[in-house]
């Protein structure tokens, strides 16, 4: 009787560590997920920024394509010449600004990951 009664206490506390583990890996996806939760409006509107900022590349991109055309310095287009000039202006300050606003939001989503993650 003893040996079968040893065995199921050892069987029991087998099947409380299991058990047990089985709680720790709920509790770390919950934290996980929990985690990405907070996390997403940021990563939201550091993703808008990088898409904005490229779409904003490309059209500079564009626009300098059009001013390598070597037709385009003919005194009969210089009013072409002037538009296309401001707007290389406006477009490059925005990708400056874009990029500084994108810059400080992924530095605040690892800020904030860094201060949100569990051991940190």
């Amino acid at each position: 009787m003893r040996v079968g009664s040893s065995s199921s206490v050892r069987g029991s506390a087998a099947d409380e560590r299991a058990a047990g583990e089985r709680t720790d890996r709920k509790a770390q996806r919950q934290a996980a997920a929990a985690l990405r939760q907070q996390l997403a409006p940021h990563r939201k509107k550091a993703d808008k920024l990088e898409a904005e900022l490229g779409n904003v590349q490309q059209r500079l991109a564009e626009l300098e394509a059009q001013l390598a055309d070597s037709q385009l310095y003919e005194a009969a287009r210089k009013d072409e010449l002037r538009d296309l000039l401001a707007r290389q202006a406006e477009l490059k300050s925005r990708e400056a600004e874009l990029e500084d606003a994108w810059l400080e939001a992924l530095e605040l989503l690892e800020s904030l990951q860094s201060q949100l993650e569990p051991g940190a």
